[in-house]
């Protein structure tokens, strides 16, 4: 096999989960966007909740107090 080259693989639902996490990058930039925060605030923002969210079960709720938004392991928001 030459050098860099790998066979391919199949997607899983664990590679999917990091497809769909991925797209959280920019929860900060949409939901704080009036508290004027800087690149490196959103970014830690976004990696805590990205954080939060892995932690959930399949089941499970994140609350976030200030938004007073709860949202699901997708990262969806849902009614409380």
């Amino acid at each position: 096999m030459p050098l860099g080259s790998q066979p391919l693989k199949e997607l899983t639902s664990a590679s999917l989960s990091f497809f769909i996490m991925a797209y959280h990058h920019e929860w900060s930039q949409s939901y704080l966007k009036d508290y004027r925060l800087t690149f490196e605030e959103h970014h830690m923002n976004n990696e805590w909740f990205n954080n939060m969210l892995s932690m959930l079960k399949d089941d499970g709720e994140l609350y976030v107090p200030m938004l007073e938004k709860s949202f699901n392991k997708s990262g969806e928001e849902v009614s409380s």
